[in-house]
């Protein structure tokens, strides 16, 4: 996955929700931080509270992006216990 894909994904998704079809924009950050973990999930909005009112969205893909967040987050997390152990 390049830039040029993800823009063709987000134009596919607008002219998709323009003709009243319903967004995938889950699933594109999902695909987006599986292919490019280094951006980090403060980029990644994994809640329904992001969507304006009324957006429709794909099913199920918000369940599948707080489950890519989620594995992300236990591979990623540094141990908040500092002292070493012998």
């Amino acid at each position: 996955m390049v830039l040029a894909d993800i823009i063709s994904d987000m134009n596919s998704n607008y002219e998709n929700r323009k003709h009243g079809g319903n967004s995938l924009v889950f699933s594109m950050q999902e695909k987006m931080l599986s292919t490019f973990p280094e951006i980090g999930l403060e980029n990644v909005f994994a809640s329904e509270m992001y969507l304006p009112i009324g957006q429709k969205f794909e099913p199920s893909t918000l369940e599948n992006l707080k489950m890519a967040v989620n594995e992300y987050s236990v591979q990623n997390v540094l141990s908040r216990d500092s002292r070493k152990l012998s």
